[in-house]
């Protein structure tokens, strides 16, 4: 298995809001992968329609990573995905993989950036 389509960032959001106002989510760097892209089912399409869920892209990463499915996926191209299903596994050569099925988000985040008025923020960045 190849994973040479490019690097998939994994982001954790973080609520970003002065205490007592309304939640600000922003992103946090979690972990960059190199990926690739995989076939999707036409039993796993249909069967993420009944649960109202419109999948776009299966993926699949090297390793068994500390992903969730509330953490946001984020292409090279900058077009950010809600994880709906992760399924760690091992490929034909006995490998650990994770399999991630990625549905497109409609608004996309922000980028949570270290300021001095935020201190601590050691994985965010304002790449895409």
């Amino acid at each position: 298995m190849t994973f040479d389509d490019g690097i998939l960032k994994i982001y954790t959001t973080i609520n970003t809001a002065e205490n007592g106002a309304k939640p600000l989510l922003k992103l946090q760097l979690k972990e960059s992968y190199y990926f690739g892209f995989d076939v999707m089912g036409i039993n796993r399409y249909f069967t993420a329609l009944q649960a109202k869920s419109q999948l776009e892209h299966v993926v699949n990463i090297p390793g068994w990573g500390d992903i969730r499915t509330t953490d946001i996926a984020e292409l090279e191209d900058g077009s950010q995905y809600r994880i709906v299903m992760i399924q760690p596994q091992m490929d034909e050569a006995g490998l650990r993989i994770t399999k991630l099925s990625l549905e497109r988000i409609s608004n996309s985040y922000d980028y949570y950036i270290e300021t001095p008025a935020n201190p601590g923020n050691t994985g965010g960045n304002n790449e895409s």
